[in-house]
C-alpha cells in the first residue's frame, strides 16, 4: 500500500470528495495534474502515441463513471499508475501491439544514458518472463515459436522443416502467443 506525504494528503483528499460530489473542475484538474505521468508511463511499453492516448483517456473515462462505486485504499497517484499498468497489459495482452513491445526490448539493450535504468530493469524483467514462459513450452509448440519468431520463418516454411502441417503450425503459435500475454499480463498485476 502507498503512502501519502503530508503534502499530497489534503491535495488528494479534497479532489476525491469534489469528485465525489460529482464536481467536474476536480475532474479537470486532476486529469491536467496527472495525464503526463500516465501517458509517459504507458508510452514507455507500448511506443504507440494513439494507443498510449487511448489508454490514459480511457483509464480517466472508467475513473469518472466509476468514482461513487471506488474505495481507493493507496494514493490516488498510485491508483491511476496501476490502472494504466493494468489497462497496458490488456492492450498487449490483446495482441493490439504485441510486435512493438517484443521488439522494444530490443531496442532498451542500446541506451546509453543512466536515466533509463529503471527502466531497463523492467524491460529485463519482462525478457526473462518471456524466456521462462518459451522454456517451458512444450518441445513441438518452442520449437514452432522459435522458428516463427526468432528464425522469421512463414508457416509453410516451419511445416515444411518439421514435417507439421501448417494448420498445426498456426495452432501452436497460438497457444504460445496466449501462453506469453498471460505470463505478461499477470507481470503487470500487483
Amino acid at each position: 500500500m502507498s503512502t501519502l506525504s503530508n503534502k499530497e494528503l489534503p491535495l488528494q483528499n479534497d479532489w476525491w470528495e469534489r469528485l465525489l460530489k460529482d464536481d467536474k473542475e476536480a475532474f479537470v484538474e486532476l486529469y491536467r495534474s496527472y495525464w503526463g505521468l500516465l501517458y509517459k508511463a504507458t508510452f514507455n511499453f507500448l511506443q504507440d502515441r494513439e494507443q498510449s492516448m487511448d489508454v490514459v483517456q480511457e483509464v480517466f473515462t472508467w475513473l469518472w463513471e466509476h468514482r461513487k462505486q471506488l474505495h481507493i485504499k493507496t494514493s490516488l497517484k498510485g491508483y491511476l499508475l496501476a490502472a494504466v499498468k493494468f489497462k497496458t497489459a490488456n492492450v498487449i495482452r490483446d495482441g493490439k501491439i504485441q510486435d512493438r513491445a517484443y521488439s522494444r526490448i530490443a531496442a532498451v539493450q542500446s541506451l546509453p544514458d543512466s536515466t533509463e535504468a529503471g527502466f531497463r530493469l523492467e524491460v529485463k524483467e519482462l525478457e526473462d518472463l518471456i524466456r521462462q514462459t518459451v522454456d517451458a513450452f512444450p518441445d513441438k509448440c518452442r520449437a514452432v515459436y522459435e522458428l516463427s519468431r526468432n528464425e522469421n520463418l512463414s508457416n509453410r516454411e516451419i511445416a515444411h522443416q518439421l514435417g507439421i502441417s501448417i494448420k498445426t503450425v498456426e495452432s501452436q503459435i497460438t497457444i504460445a502467443l496466449r501462453r506469453l500475454r498471460g505470463a505478461v499480463a499477470r507481470m503487470f498485476i500487483f
